[in-house]
């Protein structure tokens, strides 16, 4: 199926973000929307190709832009700075994925009642906070070896959104302990969440760059595969 591209950008306040959506060139009616949001290096092109793939399956895929600007990084030396204002306090980080929720709702040929978002690594924390930050216009949120830390401020008691978060059992950035408590976390919010972990599988394992077996972060051509088709479930079940 051949796709559009489409610039959109929009605002968190005075920042501008430089988002970028992908749709079918010949719609079936109004088209579910999924926000793709991308890893610790911002909207490189790896997330605007995962973007691409996704309104293939017949959805339009919301690249969004979350450190504004049309920020990128290539050396993880910057990735502290850029990404603190975010980690410190997660309301920013959720006011930005709001103005991204919001923006999506004005793209022509979309359904605004159907809305998810899904995002690798840092963009799978993203994702989760969207579900943890009580936003009933977001029907699910996938996260692929996303962070499971929590956001530590007031949020809605239950979270109305359908989780999936796929992750690499055997991924150091991530030990057991804090899956624990995710899941436990999700329970306790009374959460529809699923939790899907690759056996002999690390960091990264969608990231065809990623090779640095030495710290836990490797590309997995199977895992990648399965998780791509995992989250394709989910949407045919939340849509």
């Amino acid at each position: 199926m051949s796709t559009t591209a489409t610039t959109l950008n929009y605002f968190d306040g005075d920042t501008e973000c430089k988002g970028i959506y992908y749709s079918p060139d010949k719609p079936n009616g109004s088209l579910p929307i999924v926000l793709v949001i991308h890893a610790w290096d911002g909207l490189a092109q790896e997330a605007k190709d995962k973007a691409a793939k996704l309104a293939e399956s017949g959805y339009i895929a919301f690249a969004i832009d979350v450190y504004g600007e049309g920020k990128t990084l290539t050396d993880m030396a910057d990735l502290g700075p850029t990404v603190e204002p975010f980690m410190t306090d997660r309301h920013v980080m959720l006011k930005r994925l709001r103005a991204a929720v919001d923006a999506a709702k004005t793209i022509a040929g979309g359904d605004a009642d159907k809305i998810a978002a899904m995002g690798y690594c840092f963009g799978g924390l993203c994702a989760l906070d969207i579900a943890r930050g009580g936003h009933d216009d977001v029907q699910g949120v996938v996260s692929f070896h996303g962070a499971l830390l929590p956001n530590g401020i007031d949020t809605p008691a239950t979270i109305s959104a359908k989780v999936l978060a796929i992750h690499g059992h055997d991924d150091p950035l991530v030990p057991a302990e804090t899956v624990t408590a995710f899941t436990q976390e999700m329970t306790d919010k009374k959460a529809d969440w699923q939790f899907v972990a690759y056996g002999h599988t690390v960091h990264a394992f969608t990231r065809p760059d990623a090779d640095e077996a030495e710290r836990g972060i490797l590309y997995d051509a199977k895992a990648d595969r399965r998780s791509w088709q995992a989250m394709l479930n989910f949407f045919e079940e939340i849509f």
